[in-house]
């Protein structure tokens, strides 16, 4: 049964992932992000992992999917993008593909043992959600108050992009 379901939300997980960046329509493919996002809150309550289920459901499914409505909802798509704009998407796509390939590397680094695996120092017994919170205050409270900065900025570039000439 629990095999059966892991495939299921796996299926819909990828299929809506698809569908987020096929469809046409702006709603629709928010709409396919949030199925997506509960398809992987379902595999990590699965796997144990209630915890993550449920920030999967309530930051992700809920919050970030309503900023993207918004968004939406904010700047005007009835204009098209300048010819400048090509640029800016060539660099950013070569910036991201070059990420992505440092974070491969990294990936197989440690698998192999050629790379140190970072450690946070999580206990996986009882009361790990416990120890989760204070690592995450205690070892890592510079990047998470530095994460609530760059989300202050994304929220202050979308008034700049929605404002009206």
């Amino acid at each position: 049964m629990t095999l059966a379901l892991f495939f299921l939300f796996a299926a819909v997980s990828l299929v809506c992932a698809i569908l987020v960046i096929t469809s046409r329509h702006v709603v629709y493919s928010a709409l396919f992000l949030v199925l997506s996002f509960l398809a992987v809150a379902g595999l990590f309550i699965l796997q144990g992992a209630e915890f993550l289920g449920a920030v999967q459901i309530l930051l992700y499914a809920g919050s970030i999917v309503v900023m993207f409505v918004f968004v939406v909802m904010m700047v005007n798509l009835k204009e098209p993008l300048g010819p400048h704009w090509a640029s800016v998407r060539s660099v950013g796509g070569l910036l991201l593909g070059g990420v992505v390939l440092l974070e491969l590397f990294w990936i197989y680094g440690s698998s192999r043992g050629w790379l140190a695996a970072p450690s946070a120092g999580l206990d996986p017994g009882p009361g790990h959600i416990q120890t989760l919170g204070l690592v995450l205050f205690r070892e890592f409270l510079l990047p998470f108050e530095i994460l609530s900065l760059v989300l202050l900025a994304a929220v202050f570039g979308l008034l700049v992009i929605g404002k009206r000439k």
